[in-house]
């Protein structure tokens, strides 16, 4: 069968104020209070799944409206076919993964997410201490691991994400070396002579790291804080602002007196590093995460690309709206860059400290106007489909399992094997697994999360 699925945005503060309501409307997938778009109030998440953190509502013909997973909980058989067997032994039944509209309005938190099988562990041992499962300090609120695919709708999607080479961190710290001593070359820029020598240490102790066991101990020192850290995380904001405010084409313009051509020259060969610097320390002035970022890539997704972020992976969201799909855990290991919980021990021991390239997914063609996005685990894919590109008018979705649709743009028509629908721009359709082989038919722009598993493949899994 195909059923609506329907939720209410978070209101996270680093949302995009009416970012989600203005992309799918209010009147489908994404329920606001009044029915209309409120561009004051930040939107960061729509969860169109059944994780018990925020589970979509569903209208089911046995029950009429009511949660996804209370759905799952009473008929797993039906709305999960094969997976109401877990995923993996030991699993509960559950929906493998979860589908999310995220719309950054500014940075989130740097994170990264843990493996399965520590996940399992710390879930367990944070049961055993009497940790509530909701507990702000709390790290494991679920027994999954947490890989996710982002998948990028808005024309830019900013993030960091993986430790970059040494040669990259050297360009890195010597471009904001360089602009340090031309802001400081007079009067210093409002810049304490205390927190330029911080600043410069700090940079040379990040371009002397080189293996993952010198990466690991200069994270772990920048996280411990500290007045050398606080004061190098000062210096090198201000840096970064007077660097954003000097016209590169005036080389008389001036800051305190100096002249910027200097300043200019390092501002254009890295001028992403800049930006993270500025983005962070705006949205989270002081914060030690702003110099663990300059260890990171800065990835750029342009409309319609993708990255795939596996356990263990450094990473943050700067901004834009994107499509994120993951396997169904809230699991999160913070770094920074937020006023929640941050556990340095649990986040050190979680991280891959190995030098990796972007995290970048290239997408493979199932069809024409069938664009599939695979992660580095089985519990889930995303497709994106164009019906309008086949040839003959229709594309073909083999479903193993239970899938969410989401309609971006247009209309489309959706027949599977014991139903039909139809699904409109800002729509959602939960498609249970009896429908199986779906077509889709209609000018429109979908995007399907389901199950990553090859439907050739038993279950469960190890």
């Amino acid at each position: 069968m195909f059923t609506h699925l329907s939720n209410e945005p978070a209101d996270y503060a680093w949302g995009a104020p009416g970012a989600i309501s203005l992309l799918l409307g209010t009147a489908g997938a994404c329920r606001v209070d009044g029915g209309a778009a409120d561009r004051s109030v930040p939107q960061a998440e729509l969860w169109l799944g059944a994780h018990r953190g925020a589970p979509a509502a569903v209208e089911s013909e046995a029950a009429g409206r009511e949660r996804l997973d209370a759905w799952i909980a009473r008929d797993p058989e039906t709305v999960l076919g094969r997976y109401a067997a877990g995923l993996r032994e030991g699993d509960e039944p559950h929906l493998p993964f979860l589908l999310k509209v995220l719309a950054a309005g500014a940075p989130l938190s740097l994170q990264a997410h843990p493996t399965l099988e520590r996940a399992r562990a710390g879930y367990a041992a944070e049961d055993a201490a009497g940790i509530p499962v909701d507990a702000p300090t709390r790290n494991y609120r679920d027994r999954l691991h947490k890989p996710e695919l982002l998948w990028a709708v808005s024309e830019r999607v900013e993030a960091i994400a993986g430790f970059r080479d040494r040669d990259a961190v050297v360009a890195c710290a010597d471009a904001f070396e360089e602009a340090l001593d031309a802001v400081t070359a007079h009067d210093g820029a409002g810049i304490d002579r205390r927190d330029a020598a911080a600043l410069r240490a700090v940079l040379a102790d990040l371009a002397a790291v080189d293996d993952a066991s010198s990466r690991r101990a200069i994270v772990e020192r920048v996280l411990a804080g500290g007045v050398v850290v606080d004061r190098a995380v000062r210096a090198i904001s201000r840096v970064a602002e007077l660097a954003d405010s000097a016209p590169a084409d005036d080389a008389e313009a001036t800051v305190r007196g100096e002249p910027m051509g200097a300043r200019a020259s390092a501002v254009d060969a890295l001028g992403a590093d800049f930006d993270t610097v500025r983005r962070l320390a705006s949205a989270f002035p002081g914060d030690p995460g702003i110099l663990i970022a300059l260890l990171l890539h800065r990835v750029s997704l342009e409309r319609g690309s993708a990255i795939a972020v596996p356990a263990g992976v450094l990473h943050a969201y700067l901004s834009g709206t994107g499509i994120e799909i993951m396997a169904a855990s809230d699991n999160v290991l913070r770094g920074g860059l937020t006023p929640k919980h941050v556990d340095v021990p649990e986040l050190l021991a979680t991280l891959d400290f190995d030098v990796s390239p972007p995290p970048l997914v290239e997408p493979g063609a199932l069809a024409a106007g069938v664009e599939e996005f695979r992660s580095f685990a089985p519990d889930f894919r995303l497709l994106v489909v164009r019906p309008s590109l086949s040839p003959d008018a229709s594309v073909g979705l083999d479903l193993d399992g239970p899938s969410v649709v989401l309609c971006l743009e247009g209309s489309a028509r959706l027949d599977g094997a014991s139903s039909t629908a139809r699904i409109e721009r800002g729509e959602a359709l939960l498609a249970t697994p009896e429908e199986g082989a779906i077509a889709v038919s209609g000018e429109a722009l979908l995007v399907v999360g389901t199950s990553g598993v090859d439907p050739a493949t038993p279950l469960p899994l190890d």
